[in-house]
């Protein structure tokens, strides 16, 4: 069994991955985790690249805000998501600026985009 506080860890460890490797910027994107009664989620106007664990919001099954700071404004679509997806235990939502930078080319073939990257963790 997974503990909140790794949960946490698990959160801010790949999130200041993707800051640092340039895949998110400022305070865009937000990540969630599904536990067994709510989910944990990066705050409102935090910075992958500076996340702190302990103040992760964390919210009940209905998204009510039980502890931590404020959620981000972006509650709804993770919500959403989980409910398309019941078997789905993470959300990671990114405003990458090389992502949205390709979606506006017209000529781009959607199954061929960018080659494949492996993730890290350092």
């Amino acid at each position: 069994m997974t503990t909140e506080t790794k949960m946490r860890d698990d959160i801010a460890k790949p999130a200041k991955s993707m800051f640092y490797r340039g895949m998110t910027v400022g305070s865009s994107g937000n990540i969630s985790v599904r536990m067994d009664d709510g989910w944990l989620m990066t705050p409102t106007g935090s910075s992958f690249g500076d996340l702190d664990p302990a103040r992760l919001s964390l919210l009940g099954p209905q998204g009510e805000l039980l502890g931590g700071d404020k959620p981000t404004k972006e509650t709804f679509l993770h919500q959403a998501m989980y409910a398309m997806r019941p078997g789905s235990g993470a959300v990671i939502h990114l405003h990458s600026t090389h992502s949205v930078a390709v979606s506006c080319l017209a000529e781009i073939d959607p199954a061929n985009v960018l080659p494949q990257s492996p993730p890290t963790t350092s």
